[in-house]
């Protein structure tokens, strides 16, 4: 029948239709072809550096350049390990951001139910002020830290750099978290209040399970966000000791000019993203899943 039909239809409106699904499938092709270029764009910088970590030294510095190397080595991995503290570096960057984001995440799970849950005088200027901290370049936040861990004689550790990051971080946590706590129907709760249980167990078995998207992706980020920063952990942590990997790369960067090779410093730069990503990777439906629901309720 559905022939039948076709074949009755004028060769006009056959003609049309046949334009318009090929402009769709012309429109289809152009979109892939941005979200193609845009994927190379993000992904270029960090694929040419995985692959020239590879590279031996003298080819790092051929003209004209060569985009994958010619003969895959190990050098720069062994001059990472046997000239720089890396090692030391990932151990504290994996203690501090984990410290900053469970503290951080905590905190605005406590905050975000109470503040979705009941109404309190000043609750909504609060709220926004905490945001306003978060636009505040970090400049300005690193004055008051330093004064602050100095008179509680917290200065030069990874504990006040992790509570640094805390304060640094809770807004953005905070605002992520917001939403999916807001769109917990109150109806759930109230359910569970009826039927015995008090308000702890109907956070712990009703909210926290529903919130659990929203707290994973909101973890991944803060511990993103840790693990990145550079500004307050050249302040917190600058002897050998206390180094993250955010201020180690920084000095393989500035002290180039001396002894390290290029192979060497793209080589920090790999293990540098490796833990972050697997990480990333670990979790990433959750993550989706996380920003989705958040949208939603947003």
């Amino acid at each position: 029948m559905g022939v039948e039909a076709t074949s009755s239809q004028p060769p006009a409106d056959r003609g049309a239709r046949g334009l318009l699904r090929s402009r769709e499938q012309q429109i289809t092709i152009l979109y892939l072809l941005i979200a193609v270029t845009i994927v190379l764009i993000l992904e270029v910088p960090l694929i040419y550096m995985t692959v020239s970590s590879f590279k031996p030294g003298v080819e790092v510095y051929r003209v004209p350049p060569t985009f994958f190397p010619t003969e895959w080595v190990l050098n720069g991995y062994q001059e990472l390990l046997e000239l720089s503290n890396m090692v030391i570096a990932l151990r504290n960057s994996t203690m501090v951001a984990t410290l900053a984001s469970t503290l951080g995440v905590t905190l605005s799970v406590g905050f975000c139910y109470t503040i979705t849950r009941f109404r309190m005088p000043g609750m909504r200027f609060f709220t926004i002020l905490m945001l306003f901290v978060y636009v505040l370049p970090g400049i300005l936040l690193m004055i008051p830290m330093v004064r602050i861990w100095g008179k509680l004689g917290l200065t030069g550790g990874l504990l006040p750099l992790a509570l640094t990051y805390v304060s640094f971080t809770l807004p953005f946590s905070i605002w992520m978290l917001r939403s999916h706590f807001a769109g917990i129907p109150l109806e759930l709760e109230e359910a569970a209040l009826v039927d015995g249980a008090n308000r702890a167990q109907s956070f712990i078995k009703i909210i926290l399970p529903l919130a659990r998207p929203g707290i994973i992706a909101t973890f991944i980020f803060t511990f993103i966000l840790s693990w990145n920063e550079v500004l307050f952990a050249t302040i917190f942590a600058s002897s050998q000791k206390n180094v993250v990997v955010s201020t180690t790369l920084s000095n393989l960067l500035n002290e180039r000019s001396g002894w390290h090779s290029w192979g060497m410093i793209n080589a920090a730069g790999v293990v540098a993203t490796l833990p972050v990503l697997v990480f990333f990777m670990l979790i990433q439906r959750q993550l989706v899943a996380g920003f989705t629901e958040g949208a939603i309720k947003g």
